[in-house]
């Protein structure tokens, strides 16, 4: 009884205060020197908060480094709050700067661990007159469960296969993604650019596929925040051991930084040569004309070593040679 009559009195005395708050509320939204000394105030604080922070960050970062320590840090509760404030902006459409939605693409932690992994990857790279930085290529086969690195050298025309990972889980089975909620890991050409890096996952360290793509949205196919990730369960697509996702992020984070404008991920249901074609046209599965469409795109790479430039057309995907080797 006493709950009831207490909730009864603050939702009174909201109604009754309501209509004030938001009439002030309004007046303050057309006051834009107002605005404006609420924005300048909080753009001073971040500054000196962010600088604080990064102090503490980074000595943690290295000493976690030197220890061997890099343990994933909790996904922090002003993370979550951040994205819930995506529209918050100022009245002249700039951005209040620690409310930015977009996430992070480094942190002291996933620069320390992808230190440790080029310094790890570096013999191995030389040996193939290949270093961290180079241009990297990314393809995905679900039956085979594996990820091949393929990379292009200073001065080569073409991408020589660095390294094959071993894939620890992949979601669902062959056949595309088709729907949120369908534990289905997507297949088709995709791509991502150092927007796409995921380095306070969850799943240890993350590079999002980019799904949906052109094609997906054409398809009406949905979902949303799939990964190559971290881990041993593939929540969000692909799932690599801890080890393999260290090398794989610090590549694609150097092949970033040093300039490679996107990377492109060709995800496939098998290795789609002539002869496992053939099997598969005799079964005449559900997704043959799809499978039949990405096989295009597979022979391309297989032919001239070099990621097709993709287009969506009529609801399929047409291959181009790309514009840099025009």
């Amino acid at each position: 009884m006493f709950v009831r009559i207490s909730l009864s009195i603050l939702l009174v005395g909201i109604g009754i205060g309501s209509p004030w708050l938001v009439q002030d509320w309004l007046n303050s939204q057309e006051d834009a020197d107002q605005a404006d000394r609420f924005y300048t105030a909080l753009s001073d604080f971040p500054a000196k908060l962010k600088g604080k922070l990064k102090e503490e960050s980074d000595a943690n970062a290295v000493s976690q480094a030197e220890t061997g320590e890099l343990q994933r840090e909790p996904y922090p509760l002003a993370s979550q709050a951040r994205r819930m404030m995506q529209g918050f902006t100022h009245p002249s459409g700039k951005k209040i700067p620690f409310l930015d939605p977009s996430p992070p693409s480094f942190t002291p932690r996933s620069q320390a661990i992808s230190g440790q992994a080029r310094a790890r990857l570096k013999p191995e790279l030389e040996r193939q007159k290949l270093q961290a930085g180079d241009p990297v290529f990314l393809r995905l086969f679900k039956e085979e469960a594996e990820l091949e690195v393929w990379m292009k050298g200073e001065g080569e025309t073409e991408f020589k296969l660095f390294k094959v990972y071993r894939i620890a889980e992949s979601a669902g089975v062959p056949g595309p993604k088709s729907r949120e909620g369908d534990s289905q890991a997507p297949e088709g050409f995709y791509s991502g650019t150092i927007r796409s890096l995921r380095p306070e996952t969850k799943h240890h360290l993350g590079i999002d596929l980019g799904y949906p793509n052109e094609y997906d949205v054409y398809h009406g196919y949905t979902g949303s925040d799939l990964m190559i990730h971290g881990g041993l369960h593939a929540a969000g697509a692909f799932a690599l051991s801890r080890e393999a996702m260290e090398d794989l992020y610090a590549l694609v984070e150097a092949g970033l930084e040093e300039g490679q404008a996107k990377i492109s991920f060709n995800i496939f249901p098998f290795r789609m040569t002539d002869s496992r074609m053939d099997q598969v046209v005799n079964k005449r599965p559900r997704w043959l004309d799809f499978w039949i469409n990405l096989k295009e795109g597979y022979d391309y790479f297989e032919n001239v070593r070099l990621p097709p430039g993709v287009v969506v057309s009529g609801g399929r995907y047409t291959f181009l040679v790309p514009e840099s080797e025009n």
